[in-house]
């Protein structure tokens, strides 16, 4: 997710020097017809052209600096019908050498899109490329502004906006813009995004399945009543024991899981390739000393083995009858296990998103206090939010026969270290379609998904301690590979990001496939594995 909002530097006006060409196309810029939306106003309509931009990158979405920039810039902003909202589709058309594509870019945390940040990059790899703030206000930590009505009731269409309908806006405006701009349509269409765009990516194929020929997506945060709930169990295990640890204690626990199953590929790298083949015991270090700076007197007890054993397990019933899988073994605890100090005393934090899900959705009650969640208050709470939710935001339909007939194609990856959404929720996704299309091989013709040993949350590397895997490099282009040119991903080519303490690549396979170590060559190149 995205918590950095970039700058945009712009150099916006012609000057005689520019070259014809440059003049032509800023004058097809600026006569760009506006597009028609049904169910939709178009309140605003600007078109302007950006020569030399650059944009900053965020350190997350954004990588690094963009420069060099030479677009036309459409900025729509539309009214649904009866909605009372305000929406704004920003959509970027590279002035030279358009690849001949359309993409939209999905959002993170609490936003649909990112805008600038979110267009730089495809923008000058010659994307026609759009970003949406679906009508909420464009801060990704909070829902604050735009959650609830004046009377404290659900605003439903906002949250339409939010859940879906934000999607189909994007493509709409952007699909028509770059047709009016390029006078010629798009010859494919593609979505892209994680996290929260991920889950946008799935909301496409499964309620919009006409309208993208290939979809990216990152960590989709599907099942997203049940999912946000479980977030909040690490606090609720903290709180039924009594006691919240430190994070270096928590930490060091983490740590020594890795070491003791990083070998079981066979290769010592830092990474767990397999999270649910791991059987470390956290109770073999009750009575050892954490690693915790400035501090030599922190010995790991029994209850908090016991609390990274709960968390690790994930929520149960009374009846020891799971509800929702644990944190992957590997992952840092540091966000859902959070704490803070408050008058020198431990006290829980839980996540931001999952507390506020809570306050302003399920609940409708800002003052909700879900850091004292009960085990029983939990599984109660994720009841409710699944009932009252998951026909408008759950984002998991299995039924995506339609997509599939209309010939598109889903490459979906998730880190197997991730630390805010379960990776086993993306596999128990590909299981169901597969239940309803037809199996491996028919679902296998069209959905992908690649799971990533060793890397956090969007390879946002926000657990750097715990996520040093290999990161997929370049997903979008093997999407495109795959529609356009009819070669199915068998594996997706990874590397560490550059604060790794080891630098390495590594094939990143199908799931259900793991890459192992072929016994000869250099551990550290991805030519060393097969995907077995």
């Amino acid at each position: 997710m995205n918590l950095t909002t970039p700058t945009l530097m712009l150099c916006l006006v012609l000057t005689a020097a520019c070259s014809p060409t440059l003049s032509e196309v800023a004058h097809q810029c600026l006569r760009i017809t506006q597009p028609n939306i049904p169910g939709a106003e178009v309140l605003s309509f600007h078109t302007k052209v950006i020569v030399n931009g650059t944009v900053l990158g965020d350190g997350q979405s954004l990588k690094q600096d963009i420069h060099n920039i030479h677009v036309c810039e459409v900025n729509v902003t539309l009214s649904h019908d009866n909605a009372n909202d305000t929406v704004s589709v920003l959509t970027w058309l590279p002035l030279h050498g358009w690849n001949h594509r359309f993409l939209a870019v999905g959002g993170g945390a609490w936003v649909t899109g990112q805008g600038t940040v979110d267009l730089a990059l495809p923008a000058t790899n010659g994307y026609a490329a759009s970003s949406t703030d679906g009508g909420l206000g464009g801060n990704p930590y909070t829902p604050a502004s735009w959650a609830l009505n004046p009377d404290g009731s659900v605003n439903a269409a906002l949250l339409d906006n939010f859940a879906h309908r934000s999607i189909h806006d994007m493509a709409v405006v952007g699909k028509a813009v770059t047709a009016s701009f390029y006078k010629r349509s798009a010859k494919r269409a593609y979505w892209g995004g994680c996290s929260t765009g991920g889950r946008q990516g799935m909301v496409a194929a499964q309620q919009y399945p006409g309208e993208f020929d290939g979809i990216l997506a990152g960590a989709p945060a599907i099942y997203w009543p049940q999912y946000v709930i479980a977030e909040l169990w690490p606090q609720v295990v903290m709180r039924e024991h009594g006691y919240f640890p430190p994070s270096c204690e928590l930490n060091t626990i983490v740590a020594k899981a890795i070491e003791v199953c990083d070998e079981l590929d066979g290769v010592r790298d830092g990474v767990i390739a397999d999270p649910a083949a791991c059987t470390f015991d956290p109770f073999t270090l009750v009575g050892t000393r954490a690693a915790c700076k400035g501090s030599a007197n922190v010995m790991i007890s029994n209850t908090t083995a016991s609390i990274v054993r709960s968390i690790w397990d994930g929520p149960i019933t009374s009846d020891g009858v799971s509800l929702w899988p644990g944190l992957p073994i590997g992952a840092s605890l540091d966000a859902l296990a959070g704490t803070e100090l408050q008058d020198g005393v431990n006290m829980p934090k839980p996540f931001f998103l999952a507390q506020q899900w809570v306050q302003y959705f399920v609940k409708q009650n800002t003052s909700f206090d879900v850091a004292n969640l009960t085990a029983a208050g939990f599984e109660s709470l994720l009841m409710e939010s699944r009932s009252k939710f998951d026909s408008i935001i759950g984002s998991a339909d299995p039924d995506l026969s339609t997509f599939k007939a209309n010939g598109g194609k889903i490459l979906a990856w998730h880190g197997l270290a991730d630390q805010l959404i379960f990776p086993q929720d993306s596999v128990r996704y590909l299981t169901e379609v597969q239940g309803h299309i037809g199996g491996r091989e028919a679902t296998s013709s069209f959905f992908r998904l690649f799971m990533a040993p060793g890397v956090d949350h969007c390879a946002f590397g926000a657990g750097k301690s715990f996520a040093p895997g290999a990161v997929p490099l370049d997903p979008l282009g093997a999407l495109v590979a795959w529609v356009e040119d009819e070669k199915p991903p068998e594996s997706l080519l990874g590397e560490t990001i550059s604060t790794s303490a080891k630098q390495l690549t590594r094939k990143i396979c199908k799931y259900p496939l793991q890459a192992k170590y072929a016994g000869c060559g250099d551990s550290t190149k991805a030519e060393s594995y097969s995907c077995i």
